[in-house]
């Protein structure tokens, strides 16, 4: 009997592959505003197609500089995401119009572009969007899943309300997970720049090279300086009062519990923010420390699949990439149990070992990953949120 090429690699997962090659695990129809105003007239078009994944957020004019880099990066990725089989995008005006539609051209899925004040009034502008929608989805039913394996994947590694149990549960069984995926030629990456401060030491051993390790060393003192600005040490402020609570005294406690989500790879190299890794292995994205916005830099850096460390519970997430959220706490898992995917709380006791709780991700990621939904997806939770450095002029 022969054997595939699939069957003999990786183990094996089915998604939709794209035009560019890479594996998407999901196949939304994306409705995207990509100006605030224009979020309604989006949100009242994509009413109509229960299925949609809508992004209506706080999309700005007038930005400069870096802030308008980031905010049309975010836009791009977003359309470009590989669990996104098509979209309706909503603009303002016929030159933003003409040029996105340019842009779209090589996307290489379809892709219709509204103009708001092309329309006819706001009942008019709402039928041109629906029916575009209804179009676009016509294409999409006709795609079909394909077989793909492990290390296609690009994953986003996030914790949250992290407590005594998040470095002895849910982070090590991430990072053993991690660790399966870049072993399969897959991609990792992790956030949170703040979150390393006092872990410098390790990120500096466990770097791929002298280059990779300064350069990451670089962003956490960067990010502490930047902290600082206002009179405020973050090393004062930080456990936070939820991460005390959870039984956390440090922020070098903190910082070695969160890097035990990292798995035991090396660190290859730092990214800026939704900058897409250049070759498997474990990256470094440099982003602001609040959750959500940490995860828009890393799926819009394109992570097919978010895994979520959680202590205390945190409902953070990016809808386009399922959240799976791994939990070592008992009091958390019984309070939350319809917004926790894998409870690893045995391992508090020892009922289950640590390579045992990496199989359990493991067997959820593969069911995720062909099609099983996660609770983040369920209750339809998570936003995109795009970082800013100075206000709008």
């Amino acid at each position: 009997m022969s054997t595939t090429a699939a069957e003999s690699g990786p183990p094996a997962i089915s998604g939709y592959r794209r035009a560019d090659g890479r594996l998407g695990i999901r196949n939304h129809l994306l409705v995207l505003s990509t100006l605030a105003l224009t979020n309604r007239v989006a949100q009242l078009a994509a009413v109509a197609e229960p299925g949609c994944m809508l992004v209506a957020g706080d999309m700005q004019r007038g930005l400069r500089g870096r802030d308008a880099l980031l905010q049309e990066r975010v836009i791009h990725a977003l359309l470009r995401h590989p669990n996104v089989g098509g979209a309706v995008v909503f603009v303002h005006d016929t030159p933003a119009r003409a040029r996105m539609q340019e842009w779209a051209q090589g996307c290489g899925r379809p892709v219709q572009v509204l103009a708001f004040m092309e329309g006819r009034g706001v009942g008019e502008t709402v039928q041109r969007g629906r029916r575009a929608i209804a179009e676009v989805r016509a294409v999409l039913d006709t795609q079909q899943r394909s077989l793909g394996h492990l290390g296609e994947l690009t994953v986003a590694l996030e914790c949250g309300g992290s407590d005594a149990t998040s470095a002895v549960c849910a982070n090590p069984t991430i990072g053993g997970f991690v660790d399966l995926v870049v072993a399969s030629g897959g991609s990792a990456i992790v956030s949170e720049t703040a979150e390393f401060i006092g872990a410098e030491p390790v990120v500096r051993a466990r770097a791929e090279s002298v280059r990779a390790g300064a350069d990451i060393i670089e962003a956490i003192g960067q990010r502490e300086q930047m902290m600082q600005a206002d009179g405020e040490d973050y090393r004062g402020v930080n456990p936070t009062p939820e991460n005390l609570a959870g039984g956390l005294t440090t922020l070098i406690e903190k910082s070695m519990g969160a890097v035990a989500k990292c798995g035991e790879s090396p660190f290859m190299g730092r990214l800026d923010f939704a900058q897409p890794p250049p070759g498997p292995g474990l990256w470094f994205m440099d982003t602001p420390f609040f959750s959500p916005v940490s995860i828009t830099g890393m799926v819009c850096g394109g992570a097919q699949l978010t895994l979520f460390g959680i202590g205390v519970f945190n409902p953070s997430a990016v809808p386009l990439a399922p959240t799976i959220r791994v939990c070592g706490n008992p009091s958390t898992v019984r309070d939350w149990s319809d917004a926790i995917d894998i409870d690893v709380s045995m391992l508090v006791d020892g009922r289950i070992t640590l390579p045992e709780a990496v199989d359990l991700l493991r067997l959820k990621a593969h069911a995720v990953c062909d099609g099983e939904a996660t609770w983040a997806e369920h209750w339809g939770e998570g936003q995109v949120i795009v970082p800013r450095e100075s206000p709008a002029i």
